[in-house]
């Protein structure tokens, strides 16, 4: 009889009702295995909140409680048709900046210990991630860069005003996430396989998995989202390729 619980094979997960690939799946396993403790999640850009969401499938059956925090009016008000009536969830038009997160979230009265983060912000992820210090999630969930395969280090430069125009030029690598966790007090699980998310869990968790190498190199995944066809039989994945400024942290 095992003593221990198998390592997750997130590959074998299935697709979701809300989020983009098996993020759901993913995150129940990983819950599963560390339990909760708030029921509360947090998400920025919510979008809609429903379509692409990380977070409206605990909300909707799973009785968790939540904020969904979104920029652009003309989603905030979809987000608003769909979630207006619920008693789970806190809505919140803002433009999240790392100057003024903590202060965001104090307005929607996050808790100081969450148990899920999901940010998906096309540009600015990294440093915002950086910026929380009041709030504690124990899983993150955090939109990573696949052009920039492991061992390189790169990062968006900061830009307030950056608005993400469909093109490769967007948030951070893989390899910078895991040494920003590292510095956070996280470990990196896994990458779902579209090559979109990367999800972080507290290292006095980690164990827990048995997974016995998380390096980026070998967990990362290439972009497997959106074919674009260029010929017969001949095609590519992801965004457009656009060179932007970067730095190597």
């Amino acid at each position: 009889m095992p003593t221990s619980t198998p390592p997750i094979d997130f590959d074998v997960l299935e697709k979701s009702i809300y989020a983009q690939g098996a993020e759901e799946a993913m995150l129940g396993q990983i819950f599963e295995r560390i339990g909760t403790e708030s029921r509360y999640c947090v998400e920025f850009g919510a979008s809609d909140g429903l379509r692409n969401s990380n977070t409206a499938r605990f909300l909707l059956e799973d009785d968790w409680t939540g904020a969904f925090i979104e920029g652009s009016s003309y989603r905030f008000g979809r987000l608003q048709e769909n979630w207006a009536d619920s008693e789970k969830a806190t809505l919140l038009q803002a433009k999240v900046t790392p100057q003024n997160i903590e202060s965001l979230f104090d307005t929607v009265k996050v808790p100081r210990t969450i148990d899920l983060l999901s940010i998906d912000i096309d540009g600015n992820d990294y440093w915002l991630w950086r910026a929380i210090e009041k709030v504690r999630p124990r899983v993150v969930v955090i939109e990573y860069n696949p052009y920039y395969e492991p061992p390189k280090r790169w990062v968006m430069k900061y830009n307030a005003d950056h608005q993400w125009d469909g093109s490769s030029y967007y948030g951070a690598s893989l390899e910078s996430l895991y040494w920003l966790g590292k510095d956070k007090g996280y470990e990196l699980l896994c990458c779902d396989k579209q090559g979109n998310n990367a999800f972080f869990v507290e290292q006095e968790n980690f164990d827990k998995f048995e997974i016995e190498d998380n390096r980026p190199e070998v967990l990362f995944r290439p972009a497997m989202y959106k074919p674009r066809f260029l010929g017969k039989n001949t095609f590519v994945t992801g965004h457009p390729y656009r060179y932007g400024p970067g730095d190597e942290i």
